[in-house]
Protein backbone atom coordinates (compact mmCIF):
# COMPACT_ATOMS: atom_id res chain seq x y z
CA UNK A 1 0.00 0.00 0.00
CA UNK A 2 1.20 4.30 -0.86
CA UNK A 3 2.47 5.51 2.21
CA UNK A 4 2.01 9.28 1.93
CA UNK A 5 4.81 10.55 4.90
CA UNK A 6 2.97 14.43 6.21
CA UNK A 7 2.99 16.85 9.53
CA UNK A 8 -0.91 15.17 10.56
CA UNK A 9 -4.01 17.34 11.43
CA UNK A 10 -3.06 20.46 12.76
CA UNK A 11 -4.90 23.78 13.07
CA UNK A 12 -8.42 22.37 12.18
CA UNK A 13 -7.12 21.18 8.95
CA UNK A 14 -6.34 18.27 7.62
CA UNK A 15 -2.57 19.22 7.97
CA UNK A 16 -0.54 21.99 9.30
CA UNK A 17 1.00 22.49 5.58
CA UNK A 18 -0.50 23.13 2.06
CA UNK A 19 1.81 20.78 0.14
CA UNK A 20 0.62 18.02 2.19
CA UNK A 21 -3.23 19.01 1.91
CA UNK A 22 -2.43 19.44 -2.00
CA UNK A 23 -0.66 15.71 -1.81
CA UNK A 24 -3.44 14.16 0.35
CA UNK A 25 -5.96 15.51 -2.45
CA UNK A 26 -4.41 13.87 -5.02
CA UNK A 27 -4.48 10.79 -3.41
CA UNK A 28 -8.08 11.05 -2.47
CA UNK A 29 -9.00 11.84 -6.27
CA UNK A 30 -6.61 8.82 -7.52
CA UNK A 31 -8.88 6.69 -5.66
CA UNK A 32 -6.15 4.71 -4.75
CA UNK A 33 -5.83 3.09 -1.45
CA UNK A 34 -2.55 4.93 1.05
CA UNK A 35 -2.30 5.49 4.41
CA UNK A 36 -1.01 8.55 5.97
CA UNK A 37 2.39 8.44 8.54
CA UNK A 38 3.91 11.30 10.40
CA UNK A 39 6.87 12.59 8.75
CA UNK A 40 10.37 12.09 9.88
CA UNK A 41 13.06 15.32 8.83
CA UNK A 42 16.10 12.49 9.11
CA UNK A 43 14.25 10.36 6.80
CA UNK A 44 12.79 12.82 4.45
CA UNK A 45 14.33 12.82 1.11
CA UNK A 46 14.50 16.64 1.04
CA UNK A 47 14.19 17.67 4.91
CA UNK A 48 10.62 18.31 4.17
CA UNK A 49 7.13 16.93 3.90
CA UNK A 50 5.13 15.24 2.15
CA UNK A 51 6.99 12.46 0.76
CA UNK A 52 5.66 8.87 -0.85
CA UNK A 53 7.06 5.60 -0.22
CA UNK A 54 5.56 3.03 -3.15
CA UNK A 55 7.16 0.10 -2.39
CA UNK A 56 10.90 0.89 -1.97
CA UNK A 57 11.06 4.21 -3.48
CA UNK A 58 10.60 6.68 -2.07
CA UNK A 59 8.92 10.34 -4.01
CA UNK A 60 9.48 13.82 -2.44
CA UNK A 61 7.71 16.83 -2.98
CA UNK A 62 3.75 17.48 -4.18
CA UNK A 63 5.02 17.83 -7.74
CA UNK A 64 6.86 14.92 -8.69
CA UNK A 65 4.32 12.75 -5.92
CA UNK A 66 2.14 13.59 -8.88
CA UNK A 67 4.27 13.13 -11.87
CA UNK A 68 4.60 9.35 -10.46
CA UNK A 69 0.86 8.94 -10.01
CA UNK A 70 0.48 9.65 -13.31
CA UNK A 71 3.83 7.79 -14.56
CA UNK A 72 3.41 4.36 -12.08
CA UNK A 73 -0.28 4.21 -11.77
CA UNK A 74 -1.23 5.25 -14.65
CA UNK A 75 -3.40 8.23 -13.12
CA UNK A 76 -5.41 10.97 -14.77
CA UNK A 77 -5.23 14.26 -13.19
CA UNK A 78 -5.57 16.65 -16.35
CA UNK A 79 -10.17 16.26 -15.79
CA UNK A 80 -10.26 16.02 -19.19
CA UNK A 81 -9.29 19.23 -19.83
CA UNK A 82 -7.40 20.75 -23.42
CA UNK A 83 -3.73 21.68 -23.53
CA UNK A 84 -4.38 25.25 -23.22
CA UNK A 85 -6.52 24.67 -19.92
CA UNK A 86 -3.25 22.00 -18.15
CA UNK A 87 -0.92 25.56 -19.55
CA UNK A 88 -3.77 28.06 -17.47
CA UNK A 89 -3.85 25.25 -14.47
CA UNK A 90 0.40 25.31 -14.31
CA UNK A 91 0.47 28.60 -14.31
CA UNK A 92 -2.03 29.04 -11.62
CA UNK A 93 -0.45 26.39 -9.30
CA UNK A 94 2.94 28.17 -9.82
CA UNK A 95 1.51 31.53 -8.19
CA UNK A 96 -0.07 29.66 -5.65
CA UNK A 97 3.18 27.67 -4.81
CA UNK A 98 5.71 30.11 -5.48
CA UNK A 99 4.15 33.16 -4.62
CA UNK A 100 0.79 33.19 -2.75
CA UNK A 101 2.65 30.50 -0.41
CA UNK A 102 4.92 33.22 0.61
CA UNK A 103 2.35 36.12 1.34
CA UNK A 104 0.54 33.60 3.81
CA UNK A 105 3.25 31.88 5.94
CA UNK A 106 4.42 35.24 6.37
CA UNK A 107 1.69 35.64 8.44
CA UNK A 108 1.64 32.40 10.34
CA UNK A 109 5.17 32.56 10.97
CA UNK A 110 6.70 36.06 11.06
CA UNK A 111 3.73 37.25 13.33
CA UNK A 112 4.61 36.64 17.40
CA UNK A 113 0.31 36.02 17.78
CA UNK A 114 0.06 33.56 15.37
CA UNK A 115 3.44 31.77 15.51
CA UNK A 116 4.20 30.36 19.69
CA UNK A 117 0.35 29.01 18.82
CA UNK A 118 0.88 27.54 15.32
CA UNK A 119 3.99 27.09 13.75
CA UNK A 120 5.59 26.48 16.69
CA UNK A 121 3.73 23.19 17.50
CA UNK A 122 5.83 21.69 14.33
CA UNK A 123 8.74 21.22 17.26
CA UNK A 124 6.70 19.37 20.10
CA UNK A 125 9.67 16.67 19.20
CA UNK A 126 11.88 18.80 20.31
CA UNK A 127 13.74 18.65 23.88
CA UNK A 128 11.64 20.58 26.26
CA UNK A 129 14.25 22.62 27.60
CA UNK A 130 16.17 23.53 23.82
CA UNK A 131 12.47 23.71 22.31
CA UNK A 132 11.84 27.24 22.23
CA UNK A 133 15.92 28.12 20.91
CA UNK A 134 15.10 25.77 18.42
CA UNK A 135 11.86 27.61 17.22
CA UNK A 136 13.60 30.65 17.30
CA UNK A 137 16.65 29.44 15.14
CA UNK A 138 14.24 27.99 12.39
CA UNK A 139 11.85 31.28 12.54
CA UNK A 140 14.78 33.74 11.92
CA UNK A 141 15.81 31.18 9.14
CA UNK A 142 12.82 31.82 7.35
CA UNK A 143 12.82 35.32 8.25
CA UNK A 144 15.87 35.27 6.12
CA UNK A 145 13.91 33.69 3.51
CA UNK A 146 11.41 35.24 3.18
CA UNK A 147 13.67 38.52 2.65
CA UNK A 148 15.80 36.94 0.24
CA UNK A 149 12.92 35.75 -1.80
CA UNK A 150 11.80 39.63 -1.96
CA UNK A 151 8.09 38.88 -0.73
CA UNK A 152 9.42 39.95 2.71
CA UNK A 153 10.54 43.01 1.67
CA UNK A 154 7.67 44.67 1.16
CA UNK A 155 5.08 46.25 3.93
CA UNK A 156 2.32 44.32 5.57
CA UNK A 157 -0.64 45.94 2.96
CA UNK A 158 1.64 45.82 0.24
CA UNK A 159 1.77 41.98 0.96
CA UNK A 160 -2.26 41.80 1.22
CA UNK A 161 -2.79 43.84 -1.85
CA UNK A 162 -0.34 41.05 -3.44
CA UNK A 163 -2.59 37.98 -2.00
CA UNK A 164 -5.87 39.76 -2.79
CA UNK A 165 -4.63 39.50 -6.76
CA UNK A 166 -3.63 36.19 -6.62
CA UNK A 167 -7.03 35.36 -5.36
CA UNK A 168 -8.68 37.45 -7.67
CA UNK A 169 -7.19 35.93 -10.13
CA UNK A 170 -8.34 32.36 -9.20
CA UNK A 171 -11.93 34.13 -8.37
CA UNK A 172 -12.12 34.45 -11.43
CA UNK A 173 -11.41 31.48 -12.86
CA UNK A 174 -13.73 30.17 -10.49
CA UNK A 175 -17.16 32.06 -12.02
CA UNK A 176 -16.80 30.72 -15.20
CA UNK A 177 -16.93 26.65 -14.50
CA UNK A 178 -17.49 24.43 -11.21
CA UNK A 179 -13.89 23.42 -10.86
CA UNK A 180 -10.77 25.55 -11.79
CA UNK A 181 -10.39 24.49 -15.50
CA UNK A 182 -13.91 22.88 -16.23
CA UNK A 183 -16.66 20.51 -14.74
CA UNK A 184 -14.40 17.85 -13.40
CA UNK A 185 -11.51 18.70 -11.18
CA UNK A 186 -8.38 18.25 -12.00
CA UNK A 187 -4.56 18.85 -9.95
CA UNK A 188 -4.42 22.31 -10.04
CA UNK A 189 -7.82 22.01 -7.84
CA UNK A 190 -5.53 19.77 -5.28
CA UNK A 191 -3.24 23.05 -5.34
CA UNK A 192 -6.07 25.54 -4.68
CA UNK A 193 -7.56 23.81 -2.21
CA UNK A 194 -4.63 23.06 -0.27
CA UNK A 195 -3.37 27.14 -0.36
CA UNK A 196 -6.56 28.33 -0.23
CA UNK A 197 -7.97 26.05 2.60
CA UNK A 198 -4.84 26.62 4.78
CA UNK A 199 -4.90 30.90 3.67
CA UNK A 200 -8.43 30.84 5.01
CA UNK A 201 -7.97 28.80 8.41
CA UNK A 202 -9.32 31.00 11.13
CA UNK A 203 -7.35 29.78 13.63
CA UNK A 204 -4.83 32.20 13.13
CA UNK A 205 -5.56 36.02 12.94
CA UNK A 206 -4.78 36.93 9.26
CA UNK A 207 -6.44 39.62 6.72
CA UNK A 208 -6.18 36.89 3.75
CA UNK A 209 -8.01 34.92 5.71
CA UNK A 210 -10.81 37.48 6.10
CA UNK A 211 -10.81 38.59 2.82
CA UNK A 212 -11.20 34.87 1.56
CA UNK A 213 -14.28 34.59 3.95
CA UNK A 214 -15.81 37.67 2.67
CA UNK A 215 -15.72 36.13 -1.24
CA UNK A 216 -18.83 34.04 -1.58
CA UNK A 217 -16.99 31.93 -4.84
CA UNK A 218 -13.96 31.24 -2.52
CA UNK A 219 -15.93 29.95 -0.13
CA UNK A 220 -18.80 28.35 -1.74
CA UNK A 221 -15.32 26.32 -3.76
CA UNK A 222 -13.83 25.64 -0.52
CA UNK A 223 -17.06 24.01 0.87
CA UNK A 224 -17.66 21.98 -2.45
CA UNK A 225 -14.13 19.97 -2.37
CA UNK A 226 -13.81 19.77 1.36
CA UNK A 227 -17.44 17.95 1.21
CA UNK A 228 -15.59 15.69 -2.01
CA UNK A 229 -12.71 14.85 -0.46
CA UNK A 230 -12.38 15.91 3.29
CA UNK A 231 -15.93 15.35 4.77
CA UNK A 232 -14.79 14.90 8.17
CA UNK A 233 -13.55 18.81 8.30
CA UNK A 234 -15.08 21.70 8.25
CA UNK A 235 -14.48 24.76 6.22
CA UNK A 236 -15.97 27.72 8.10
Amino acid sequence: MLQLYVYGPKFGLPDGSPFCIKALTMLKMSGLSFETKLMSFKQAPKGKAPYLQDDAKIIADSHFIQKHLESAHQIDFTGGTSTEKLAQGWAVARMLEEHFYFLSMNIRWLRDENFWKGPYQFFAGAPAPIRPLIARIIRKKVAKTHNLQGLGRHTAEERFDLAKGDLDAIESLLSRSRFLLGDKPSAVDASVLGFLWAAECPYFKSEIGDYIRSRPVLMNYLNQMQNRYFPEFKVS
